[in-house]
């Protein structure tokens, strides 16, 4: 049950990290709040982003077990910096193969995750187009459905091993001033690579 819930965070995560050299999103800068039920829990998390996507972190929030458990997750190009930042620890990564940027999608990208095209939904107030995925991952087919708004996933709907879990943004805030800090590891955190 652990694995399911941190490989459906990581998926998650993953629909939101870029790689550093291209634009993915149509505005320059983004907060884009968004709440989910994963297995019964709820998980708040923030997308913030600067560049175009060139620059990407997301902070989440979720209660384990009664505990508060605060998150940060940092795209670093060819790695992922995921910050505890209760524990002040990270957790350095390689960058797993994943669709990264859904406005210059490559034909083999499409065939690869079994990209469809559902046609248009307003989500939001925004327009969207509704799209399909397929992702097999640690032995584990995941199966979604994303509402994208100008490259960015607004909401989700993610089924694995009979569960689904949907995420949906909240609020959006565009072209808006994005603290420095939210892009980098805080200073005294233990890094192990």
């Amino acid at each position: 049950m652990k694995k399911t819930w941190f490989v459906t965070m990581l998926l998650m995560a993953a629909a939101g990290m870029i790689t550093a050299q291209e634009a993915k999103y149509e505005i320059k800068s983004g907060i884009i709040k968004k709440v989910s039920n994963v297995m019964g829990q709820k998980v708040e998390s923030t997308l913030y982003f600067d560049d175009y996507g060139k620059m990407e972190a997301v902070e989440t929030t979720v209660n384990v077990a009664g505990t508060e458990k605060n998150m940060r997750t940092l795209d670093e190009g060819n790695s992922i910096a995921s910050i505890d930042l209760d524990a002040k620890t990270v957790q350095r990564m390689e960058k797993p193969d994943k669709l990264n940027n859904f406005l210059t999608l490559t034909d083999e990208q499409k065939e690869k995750y079994k990209y469809q095209e559902l046609g248009e939904e307003t989500f939001l107030d925004r327009p969207c187009k509704k799209i399909s995925l397929e992702l097999t991952e640690m032995g584990q087919t995941f199966q979604g459905t994303l509402w994208l708004w100008k490259g960015i996933p607004l909401k989700t709907e993610t089924q694995v091993g009979g569960a689904t879990v949907v995420e949906e943004a909240v609020e959006v805030q565009e072209n808006v001033e994005i603290p420095a800090e939210k892009f980098t590891v805080p200073e005294g955190f233990t890094v192990s690579e």
